[in-house]
Formats: structure tokens, C-alpha cells, sequence
């Protein structure tokens, strides 16, 4: 166990931000936090964070207040991109995923309840989750707690270098204190650097199908003995995966040349898919492998 993460702060804390942001009708600001992505005032935060609101104010490490620019939101991801004049020139150092490992520790920096650049610490508790409701996403999971005021805000490594952006908490049955969930820094900086023009969005095909984990007792079920592979739980009409003939319960392996042993793999894929014609899944039905192409 470290001593102390005073160092990993000190240096994680001059690229994170506070972000108020105020909307009609709403008597306090909405309050969240955010991150440098570079040296030229861009700003990665939680989209769900923007929602209606009329102006948005960034509060810079040196406690200026300035007026932030929205560069573009991808509500899916739920990853927005702000941007300031006259921020500090500093350029962050960012943790990729290979780098991050179960039981390595971690510390958010955000502003929960309005106070600023607060930091809360705890260790990696799992890499690659991918839950059924959250579609093209993978998070970080750990035990740092995260409160209101955090979302947007940086997951720090033990170096202070950018693991991830912080996202929300899974709360226990009973109101008890839950995983904490990160958005990889990896597809935090590809999702912002697909907004090439300002209020953009990412152009990426979205399947739209809901999708998890084979369980393993439903893989025993089905007479195999591995479960391997991203189920699809749901097929909404008019997507994408509708158009492909998915059907619920079709085990997806393969996508466009990715192997799937899981739903983090098929998030890999989908984040990789540029165009819709051409795709090509392989998917387990009925014991029997099926192709599905677009064509």
C-alpha cells in the first residue's frame, strides 16, 4: 500500500476542472467536473451532464471561472467535449488500459457536492464491464467513491496519469455503497477526436441491440462447454441489428474479422465499425453457426 498519493494529486489536479453549468428554469447550477485532453483548452466531461443548459462555466486549477463552447456530445457514450479560451498550457499524461491492472490504485479528483478538486481513492476492481443497458461501452470498475459532482471528472493512476472519466456508481439493493465505473481512457479519446466539427457527434453505425455475457449455465444449456461469445438480449425495430436479421438469444462470435469471446470484445468491434454495408457477424443460433451479412 502506497503512503501517500499527495504526488499522483498534485500532478492529476493541474489538468482537472470543475464544470457549472446552468439551465432554465433551475434555481443552483448543475455541477460536475472535467478534464484537459491537451494544451489547447479541450475538455472531455459526461454528456449527460449538459442536457438544456444555457451557459457553461469551467473552473480552471488556477480557480479562474471562464466560459466553456460545447465541441460535441455523444449521448450514447455519454462523453461530451467542451472548449475554453485561455486555458493553462499544460499537456496530460494519460494510462492506457493495458497499463491499468486489477488491484492497482486509483484516485478521482471531482467536485462532489460543489467541493472543489476533492479526491477519493480505492484500487481497481475489474476491468472490460459491459452491462446489457449500456450498449458500445466498457468501464473501469473499482471502489473509489464517487458522489454527485464527480461525473466527468478524471480516474487517476497511482502516477497521476488519466486512466479514465468517471461515470456513476451501481448502488446496492439496500442503498449501500456499490461499483464505481470509469470510462477507459482509450475510447474517451477516441470518441472525441470523431467530433471534427463544433456541435458534431460521432458518425459511427450504432447496432442499437442490447447485449451482455453468455451466462454460463445458459451456454451449458444450449450443449456447449464454453461461454464465450456476446449475447443479444433485445433488438430494438428500425436498428441496425434489425436490419442485420439479429434475433434475441443469437450468440455473436465474430464481427467484421474480431473475434468475440465476450461483450467487451463486441464493444471493440463496434467502436472499430466505420460502415454499415460490407459488415459481416458470425452469431451462434440454435446450435447452428449462422452468417449475417449487409450487403
Amino acid at each position: 500500500m502506497p503512503t501517500s498519493l499527495a504526488d499522483a494529486f498534485q500532478r492529476g489536479v493541474g489538468w482537472s476542472v470543475g464544470v457549472y453549468m446552468f439551465a432554465p428554469g433551475e434555481d443552483e447550477p448543475r455541477v460536475g467536473a472535467g478534464f484537459f485532453i491537451d494544451d489547447q483548452g479541450r475538455i472531455a466531461t459526461a454528456a449527460h451532464l449538459l442536457g438544456n443548459v444555457e451557459q457553461i462555466l469551467v473552473a480552471l486549477p488556477d480557480k479562474r471561472l471562464v466560459q466553456a463552447e460545447v465541441l460535441g456530445r455523444d449521448d450514447t457514450t455519454d462523453i461530451a467535449l467542451l472548449r475554453v479560451e485561455g486555458a493553462p498550457k499544460v499537456r496530460p499524461v494519460f494510462a492506457p488500459g493495458a497499463r491499468l491492472r486489477v488491484g492497482d490504485w486509483v484516485m478521482a479528483v471531482g467536485e462532489p457536492f460543489g467541493l472543489e478538486h476533492s479526491a477519493s481513492a480505492g484500487i481497481v476492481s475489474g476491468k472490460d464491464r459491459h452491462f446489457g443497458d449500456d450498449g458500445e461501452l466498457v468501464f473501469i470498475q473499482s471502489d473509489v467513491a464517487l458522489n454527485p459532482g464527480n461525473s466527468g471528472g478524471p480516474l487517476l493512476d497511482a502516477n497521476g496519469a488519466i486512466a479514465g472519466m468517471n461515470a456513476r456508481t451501481i448502488v446496492g439493493p439496500a442503498g449501500s455503497p456499490g461499483a464505481s465505473l470509469a470510462v477507459p481512457i482509450d475510447i474517451v479519446l477516441q470518441i472525441v477526436g470523431e467530433f471534427r466539427t463544433p456541435g458534431a457527434s460521432a458518425a459511427r453505425p450504432r447496432l442499437g441491440a442490447q447485449f451482455d455475457d453468455v451466462p454460463p449455465l445458459a451456454a451449458w444449456a444450449a450443449g456447449r462447454h464454453e461461454a464465450t461469445g456476446a449475447l443479444i438480449l433485445a433488438v430494438p425495430q428500425d436498428s441496425l441489428a434489425e436490419q442485420l436479421q439479429l434475433r434475441v438469444g443469437d450468440v455473436i462470435v465474430e464481427m467484421n474479422g474480431h473475434r468475440v469471446n465476450g461483450s467487451a470484445d463486441l464493444v471493440t468491434a463496434l467502436l472499430a465499425w466505420r460502415k454499415f454495408h460490407g459488415t459481416r457477424i458470425s452469431v451462434l443460433r440454435g446450435g447452428k453457426s449462422v452468417l449475417l451479412t449487409a450487403d
